[in-house]
C-alpha cells in the first residue's frame, strides 16, 4: 500500500525488502563492536527508538525523490536496529539464565516474530480498508513507545562488555573469529538454509499454492496463517523439549529433514484439504521453529565472553538466506521451467542441511 502511495512499481517491495535485510546483516555484525562503548541498555532501547524513527520516515509517503529517499532512510533504521536487538539480547539472556534454560528463553523470544506477523496478517488489511494505511502508523508508534517503556526497568543491570573484546575490533571481526569454530560455522551455515525456507514458506506459500493448485488468495492466505501460528507454537515446544533433554543438534537436524516432508505434503499433485493442512502446519513448525533453539545452540557453543558475536554470526547468515531466497526461487525456475522444481529447491537444501547436522553429531559421539 505504501509502495503503491509512492507511486512505484510493486517491484519495489522486493527493493525496500532487500535493503532492510542488506542493514540488518550490519547491524547484527556491528553488535559486539557496539556493545563494547555501549551499556546493553542503552542499545536496544536505542533500537526500539530508530525502529520508531525508521517506521515513521517510511510512513512519509510522497511520490517524488525526497519521498523513496526518505523511505530507504527509514528502511536502513528499522534493519540495522532489527540486526542489533537479537544478538543484544541473547547477550541478556545468557547472563540471565542457566545454559539448559538457554533454549526455552531464546525459544520464547523468537516466539515474538510468528505471533508478530499473524497479527499484522489479520489486523493491518482490515485496518488499512476501513481506515486507508495511515491507519496502521499511529498503532504501530504506540506500541513502540510501549516496548520502549517497559523495556526501561529490565535493562538496567546490564553494561558494557568491553572487557570482553579485543580494543580495536571491526566491522566483520566478529564474523571471522566466529567462524573459526567448527560447530559455530556448520549452525552458521544451517541458519542461512533454514532462514531460505522460512523465506519460502513466508514469500511463496501463498502465490505457490495459487499457481500450483489454484487455490485462490483467500484460501491460500488460510493455509499461511495455520503455518505462522503452528510456528509459533513450535518455537515454545522445542525450546521446552530441547531444555530438558539437551541434544538441540538433532533437534535442528530432524528440522531440516522434516522441512523436505513438509514441501512433498504441499507439492505434491491433486491436493486435498487434509495433505495441505497437515503440510502448512509441518512447514510452519520447521521453517519457523528452529530459530530459537539454534541461536541458543549459538550462543553455549561460543567461548566465555563471545555469545554476543557467535549469535550476530548466525543471524546474519539468516538475514543473508533471506535475501537469496527470492533470487534462488527466480532462478530455479527460469532455469528449471518449474515452479514446483523451484520450491522443491528449498526443501533439498534444508534435507541436506539435516543431514549434515545428523552426520556431524554421530562423528562427535564416535570421538
Amino acid at each position: 500500500m505504501i509502495v503503491r502511495a509512492q507511486g512505484l512499481p510493486e517491484s519495489w517491495i522486493g527493493y525496500y525488502t532487500s535493503l532492510m535485510y542488506a542493514a540488518a546483516i550490519a547491524g547484527s555484525v556491528s553488535t559486539a563492536r557496539l556493545m563494547a562503548g555501549l551499556s546493553v541498555r542503552a542499545l536496544q532501547l536505542g533500537s526500539v527508538v530508530a525502529t520508531g524513527l525508521g517506521y515513521a520516515l517510511f510512513s512519509a509517503v510522497s511520490a517524488d525523490a525526497l519521498g523513496a529517499l526518505l523511505a530507504c532512510l527509514g528502511i536502513v533504521l528499522m534493519g540495522f536496529a532489527y540486526g542489533v536487538i537479537v544478538p543484544s539480547s541473547s547477550f541478556v539472556l545468557a547472563q540471565s539464565y542457566s545454559a539448559r534454560m538457554q533454549p526455552l528463553v531464546v525459544s520464547l523470544r523468537q516466539t515474538g516474530v510468528p505471533v508478530g506477523t499473524a497479527m499484522v496478517a489479520l489486523i493491518a488489511p482490515y485496518a488499512a480498508q476501513h481506515g486507508g494505511w495511515h491507519a496502521v502508523i499511529w498503532p504501530v508508534l504506540a506500541l513502540l513507545g510501549l516496548t520502549f517503556m517497559l523495556s526501561l526497568p529490565g535493562l538496567k543491570t546490564h553494561g558494557a562488555i568491553a572487557a570482553h573484546l579485543p580494543p580495536r575490533q571491526h566491522l566483520l571481526a566478529a564474523m571471522r573469529g566466529a567462524l573459526g569454530e567448527p560447530a559455530t560455522r556448520r549452525l552458521a551455515l544451517v541458519a542461512g538454509v533454514y532462514a531460505m525456507n522460512q523465506a519460502g514458506l513466508t514469500t511463496y506459500l501463498v502465490p505457490g499454492l495459487f499457481w500450483l493448485h489454484g487455490l485462490s488468495v483467500g484460501k491460500a492466505a488460510g493455509y499461511l496463517a495455520v503455518a505462522t501460528m503452528a510456528g509459533a507454537g513450535a518455537r515454545i515446544v522445542f525450546g521446552i523439549t530441547t531444555a530438558r533433554y539437551g541434544r538441540a543438534n538433532l533437534h535442528l537436524a530432524l528440522i531440516g529433514l522434516a522441512t523436505g516432508l513438509a514441501w512433498l505434503l504441499l507439492l505434491w499433485p491433486q491436493p486435498s484439504v487434509l495433505r495441505l493442512t497437515a503440510g502448512s502446519m509441518l512447514l510452519g513448525m520447521t521453517a519457523m521453529g528452529w530459530n530459537g533453539i539454534l541461536l541458543a545452540e549459538l550462543g553455549l557453543a561460543a567461548p566465555a565472553g563471545r555469545t554476543a558475536e557467535a549469535v550476530a554470526t548466525g543471524t546474519s547468515f539468516a538475514y543473508l538466506g533471506v535475501l537469496v531466497a527470492p533470487l534462488t526461487f527466480v532462478q530455479l525456475d527460469h532455469l528449471l521451467g518449474s515452479k514446483t522444481a523451484a520450491l522443491a529447491g528449498f526443501a533439498v537444501l534444508a534435507v541436506i542441511a539435516g543431514t549434515i547436522l545428523l552426520r556431524a553429531g554421530a562423528g562427535h559421539q564416535r570421538r
